[in-house]
């Protein structure tokens, strides 16, 4: 019984890296997480239904610790479908005896009713509920199916419990590995706080309209005295202004046009085929915006900010992205300069 056991445990174990990693492959391809995550349970608890276990005249199968799994992280109709399919493979391909699943199946519908309530971590609920369901599910089967001897019934639930929290730790921690990787590369273009596209993404979008367009602006915005506001109001202060300025400058951002967090509490956008004159009007339109806006950095407290803008153009198609980017700085250095919630650019023509 022990090698089964161990059997139990690496595929159940093998089968979830399998399917992360397929996940990870396929991620953009995945349109539907909850549905895969169904498909996985399902395929180890059938797995799982391979490799039966005998006790005295009972076999028993470890399926239903992917199913209290699935049961703890997903939606109801997944868990009903999973259900379903599992009943079939295990009555009509593998023929187990139909009064054990009645029983696993009355337990699954009070663990539904019940441990979505309980207010503890979820790897406490699946270590308690697992215990309790394998206690639980022994003593049912001894007095509707067969007796089993007490050694028997303590060893089982011992591997039991072991095998659930051994699952459950190494399924813990590929999906946390998984997340990372996916945060990792989702985040390698795009800023965390904001959404907004990051310096790197800011060069590929610059690159790409330096080639195909003739009119480029570029509008560096520099939130002013952030640092000040940060050492007064705290970082989370810090954060919560910087997303609600991110979401009025991209009230302002024109068609055909990108934003992007450059820094900490610099933004720039690039637009394409907009004159100069429109750029210029653009970009007083944000500063007299932000200067006239209340933003709100806790339930009961509004502050007033200001911001200085940098004014870059592409006019010609010999300018270079370089320069351009150079001017939209140097504007900025002089607005803050100047005494900062104004905009600078460089006269065109």
């Amino acid at each position: 019984m022990i090698i089964k056991f161990i059997l139990n445990i690496a595929l159940i174990i093998s089968g979830i890296y399998v399917f992360y990693r397929l996940q990870y492959h396929f991620r953009k391809g995945v349109k539907n997480p909850l549905l895969f995550q169904s498909l996985m349970m399902t395929v180890l608890a059938v797995l799982s239904l391979m490799v039966p276990l005998h006790i005295g005249d009972v076999t028993l199968s470890l399926y239903y610790i992917p199913i209290i799994l699935l049961f703890l992280h997903n939606k109801i109709p997944y868990k009903i479908l999973s259900i379903v399919i599992v009943f079939l493979f295990y009555h009509f391909l593998f023929q187990y005896d139909l009064i054990q699943f009645v029983i696993f199946l009355v337990l699954m519908v009070l663990y539904q009713l019940i441990v979505p309530f309980i207010k503890t971590p979820k790897t406490s609920i699946i270590i308690l509920s697992s215990g309790l369901f394998t206690v639980v599910y022994l003593i049912l089967l001894y007095i509707f199916v067969t007796p089993i001897n007490d050694k028997t019934l303590i060893a089982f639930f011992l591997s039991s419990l072991c095998a659930t929290i051994f699952i459950l730790l190494v399924y813990e921690d590929i999906n946390r590995t998984f997340n990372f990787f996916i945060d990792k590369e989702k985040y390698k273009y795009y800023d965390r706080l904001t959404k907004l596209g990051n310096v790197k993404m800011f060069d590929r979008f610059i690159d790409k309209l330096f080639k195909e367009e003739e009119n480029v602006s570029i509008l560096l915005i520099d939130i002013d005295n952030f640092k000040f506001f940060n050492d007064i109001n705290g970082y989370d202060s810090g954060d919560e202004l910087i997303k609600q300025i991110a979401r009025l400058l991209k009230n302002h951002l024109p068609t055909g046009g990108e934003m992007f967090r450059s820094t900490g509490e610099e933004f720039s956008m690039v637009i394409p085929n907009l004159s100069f004159d429109q750029t210029v009007r653009l970009g007083e339109a944000i500063r007299y915006t932000v200067e006239h806006t209340k933003f709100h950095i806790d339930d009961t407290h509004v502050v007033n900010m200001t911001v200085s803008i940098g004014i870059g153009y592409k006019s010609t198609q010999t300018m270079l992205k370089k320069d351009v980017i150079r001017q939209a700085d140097n504007m900025l250095f002089a607005a803050k300069k100047q005494g900062q919630n104004r905009i600078m650019f460089a006269p065109v023509g």
